[in-house]
């Protein structure tokens, strides 16, 4: 897992990888932005195994179709790419440590070790990326998201049997973080919120001045009202325990509309990740519409 290319060469080109198939798109980031293509397929019969932990295991043959129809659309200039996989298929979650060595290597150990401890039902191969969060306190905070090892290798392998270098390999929140942090905090000019709901797992991320101030992810098969009350406690921890002063503005993006509105709790209106507000094109809104993973692709091609 990997996040993300170097800034002169992330490729407009992503992939995202979902339970029933996958999606190619090749970003335009050039105003007005949007994309240049887009197309949707579905995996092949008896092309993804299971692997220890209940993600997909991928082969070349699952892929294959769309890496072919995006080097044709691209007139063969896709060599490397992006790869967005599902929220769900990941475990996120903040870290407390009292401090934090200087070198990443024994920093990745510790993150391991303390993932053992607070998850004691994952029993199989975890690759982890993290990052600092904003401080509060005396200790350290690492956002962490840890994926099956046997999964992301399957990604990896797949796409380079077929010719594709993976870049950025990550989940979808973390992608939409990184890609519209930026913008976000310039239109919002304090403490905002993303919620990303999608299928399996409801994000709550709280940013301060461009690093993550709070971080939660629950399972998302449960009933609305559930997920009124985990917002609902989401936001007084914001306020009693993190001393968040309110919020200046809330974002989101919401896979699953048909499951009902996300839950109206904050003291300013829920507005959804736009064309108006991501600077698109006069398509980009009903691209997002038709397949909302594309917004996670957008985003993967603007984390630069």
């Amino acid at each position: 897992m990997k996040l993300p290319f170097l800034k002169p060469v992330v490729p407009p080109h992503v992939f995202c990888v979902l339970s029933d198939g996958i999606t190619y798109a090749n970003v335009r980031r050039d105003p007005p932005a949007g994309f240049v293509q887009s197309r949707h397929f579905a995996y092949p019969p008896n092309t993804l195994g299971s692997g220890a932990s209940g993600t997909p295991l991928f082969t070349r043959e699952a892929i294959a179709e769309a890496v072919e129809s995006g080097r044709r659309l691209s007139e063969g200039r896709l060599s490397r790419a992006s790869v967005v996989f599902p929220d769900a298929w990941a475990r996120m979650l903040p870290i407390e440590f009292d401090s934090i060595p200087d070198n990443e290597p024994a920093v990745r150990e510790m993150v391991l070790w303390k993932l053992k401890k607070l998850l004691p039902g994952v029993t199989s191969e975890l690759t982890v990326v993290f990052r600092e969060m904003t401080r509060v306190g005396d200790g350290k905070r690492l956002l962490v998201a840890a994926a099956p090892t046997d999964t992301l290798i399957s990604i990896e392998s797949s796409f380079e049997s077929a010719g594709v270098r993976v870049g950025t390999l990550a989940p979808a929140s973390l992608l939409l973080f990184e890609g519209f942090t930026r913008r976000l905090s310039t239109l919002a000019k304090g403490d905002f919120a993303l919620v990303h709901r999608s299928i399996g797992s409801l994000v709550f991320l709280v940013i301060r001045d461009g690093s993550p101030l709070f971080f939660r992810q629950r399972a998302s098969e449960h009933e609305k009202a559930d997920q009124e009350q985990e917002l609902r406690l989401s936001l007084s921890y914001y306020t009693e325990k993190l001393g968040g002063q309110g919020l200046a503005a809330v974002y989101a993006h919401d896979e699953t509309p048909a499951e009902g509105p996300l839950a109206e709790r904050f003291h300013v209106p829920i507005e959804s990740l736009s064309g108006r507000l991501l600077g698109g094109d006069a398509g980009f809104d009903e691209r997002i519409a038709a397949r909302p993973e594309l917004l996670t692709a957008f985003a993967a091609a603007s984390a630069v």
